[in-house]
């Protein structure tokens, strides 16, 4: 053993390692660790090499791979996973980043081994580089809380950081040591066991069953039906148990999420992501088309409704029974119906217009039914830009949407060479239409005003979609009213709605034409028009059931002890769901404009 003495211009911030045996302090006062001579050499080579290294994650900046977050964790976990007699449990390794200190957690404790370790490895290495015969050894994997606030409401994320070397034929054992070490990130989605009344719910409601039988079946089938186009979902690598999931970290490829955007998404955002839903929704009725069988049939059970059942017993009915009661009290206090003598009739018919998405969810006995994701909102969808300092000033590379601020939503609209759409998808080569003849338009926009204001829209690459825990077999009209109502305002839907609708319709009929299957065949005459304005009572109540807790500030939620997380679990009762909202209604503007919105939407179009 020999200690680990360096300035902190060589080491920057080191590891700081509570129950090690302390040799000495730096000359800052810094306490410092006893670690192996082998790692200083690690760390010794990782600081000269980590300026000029190629094998930072695409995307990634050095920042991202400092001293303290890698080579200095992959001492830590070394010593933990290579037997240091030295080391403590893993749960109480901090690293010092900053100011700020990253938790790591035991990957035993989640049920992560080190042979999975080697098998994601594996796996991501012959899906990413056709390697598959590599040979490579793991020298160390740490995991790391992806955030003390919750991100998703139906499970824990973590990183799971993995340093290797591939093993060299030609290489002696002392040479190897001096080869290139590569960091790969993986993004972790566990069951919330540490919540063990929302643990139970998400097992009562089968999510991740659910998403676990998707990944390992049907996800990576319909990828194999659009093989050579851009992916609409990440790998998965691995999972296990029921419990735990690990997919490809699509920070590291360059995707995020939009932060600082109240949720809602402009017109080019919107456009992109629906060239996404369009291709899922495509390789569906591809796959149907060529094993002549519907999905639901193929792969029993596996799209089975997992979240509006109409049964007395199920928790979900209950959920959606308070909700009804919660957003009858936010429509009381709504300007233009609390002192208004049609208030009584308003709540009246509400609740049976809500519980109308009881028939929605079901699959459709009049139109064509694909496999629906089901969940589409600002924090499931990811984005990459060509230019995301300059496209995307509220965003922040990995960084996850947090709701509340301003009111508003920016009324984009694309410049007059996009006006038209292209039959291309995610910038994928396309062959020509097998027919010249002029479909007919299934939408009519004369008179419609746009602007003529010109924004880079085009830096908006790609959209990939992820949690798919209540993906269902519906329309495709059911997704796409979900995703336009739930990410943008009323006022923008007025104008934008069905231009936006028409958009996901050629780009679903270039990926069909892609295979040769002809749209009319799927959607014949004006089905899928019919179905878009059926179905937008869908989308619209949808949205209303899921924002009116997931706009909730994060502090008001916080403050509540019977639920730690913004969503309406068993344990949640319907006198806390009606208190927080009021509370939300009275303290937060966001809040109010966009229930507003969504209630007088609802009130004015389907109860009025």
């Amino acid at each position: 053993m020999s200690l680990l003495r360096r300035s902190s211009s060589f080491l920057g911030k080191v590891a700081s390692i509570p129950g090690l045996p302390v040799r000495g302090n730096d000359r800052f006062g810094k306490a410092l660790c006893t670690v192996p001579a082998v790692s200083v050499r690690v760390l010794a080579r990782h600081y000269w090499r980590r300026t000029r290294s190629s094998t930072y994650p695409k995307g990634a900046a050095p920042r991202h791979l400092v001293i303290s977050s890698a080579a200095a964790s992959a001492l830590e976990a070394r010593s933990v996973t290579r037997g240091n007699p030295w080391s403590p449990p893993l749960s109480s390794v901090a690293v010092v980043v900053g100011r700020s200190i990253a938790t790591m957690v035991d990957p035993a404790a989640l049920g992560l081994t080190e042979d999975d370790v080697e098998l994601i490895v594996k796996r991501y290495l012959q899906e990413k580089r056709d390697k598959y015969n590599a040979k490579f050894r793991v020298l160390s994997y740490h995991v790391k809380r992806l955030s003390e606030e919750p991100i998703g409401y139906l499970g824990d994320h973590y990183f799971l950081n993995v340093v290797l070397r591939e093993k060299m034929v030609h290489y002696s054992a002392e040479e190897e040591e001096y080869a290139e070490e590569e960091y790969l990130s993986f993004f972790l989605k566990i069951l919330p066991e540490q919540v063990p009344k929302l643990a139970d719910y998400v097992r009562e409601m089968g999510c991740f069953r659910k998403e676990i039988q998707l990944y390992t079946h049907l996800i990576p089938r319909l990828q194999d039906v659009t093989i050579g186009t851009k992916p609409f979902a990440p790998r998965a690598y691995l999972t296990k148990d029921e419990k735990l999931l690990v997919f490809e970290n699509l920070k590291a490829e360059g995707y995020r999420m939009l932060e600082n955007n109240k949720s809602l998404l402009d017109f080019a955002h919107l456009e992109v992501a629906l060239k996404t839903v369009a291709k899922l929704h495509a390789a569906s009725l591809v796959l149907e088309e060529r094993t002549k069988q519907p999905i639901a049939k193929l792969y029993s059970g596996h799209l089975n409704e997992n979240v509006y059942i109409d049964d007395e017993t199920y928790v979900r009915k209950t959920n959606l029974d308070n909700a009804i009661k919660a957003l009858c009290e936010l429509i009381k206090r709504i300007d233009k119906y609390k002192n208004s003598d049609k208030l009584d009739y308003i709540l009246g018919k509400f609740p049976e217009v809500i519980r109308r998405i009881y028939d929605f969810a079901r699959p459709s006995t009049e139109y064509r039914n694909v496999f629906n994701h089901g969940d589409l909102w600002n924090n499931n969808l990811m984005f990459k830009y060509d230019e995301p300092e300059k496209t995307a000033p509220n965003s922040d590379p990995g960084a996850c949407a947090a709701e509340g601020g301003a009111t508003g939503q920016q009324e984009h609209q694309p410049p007059e060479e996009q006006q038209q759409p292209q039959s291309m998808a995610n910038g994928e080569k396309r062959r020509r239409r097998r027919s010249d003849l002029v479909r007919p338009n299934p939408f009519n926009f004369e008179g419609t005003p746009f602007t003529e204001d010109r924004e880079p829209w085009s830096c908006v690459r790609d959209c990939v979609m992820i949690d798919f825990q209540i993906a269902r077999y519906s329309p495709p009209a059911y997704d796409v009213m979900s995703l336009l109502n739930t990410t943008t305002t009323r006022a923008f839907r007025t104008v934008y709605l069905d231009r936006l609708a028409k958009l996901y319709y050629e780009f679903l009929l270039a990926e069909l034409e892609w295979f040769q299957i002809d749209v009319d065949e799927v959607f014949p005459g004006d089905h899928f028009r019919d179905s878009c304005e059926e179905y937008k009572l869908a989308g619209l109540i949808d949205s209303i059931l899921f924002r009116h807790l997931t706009l909730l500030p994060v502090d008001l939620v916080a403050s509540c002890k019977e639920c730690p997380v913004p969503v309406s679990f068993e344990n949640l009762m319907e006198n806390s769901i009606s208190d927080l909202g009021i509370k939300a209604w009275d303290s937060c503007e966001n809040y109010r404009f966009m229930m507003t919105d969504l209630l007088s939407d609802l009130v004015d179009t389907y109860i009025l």
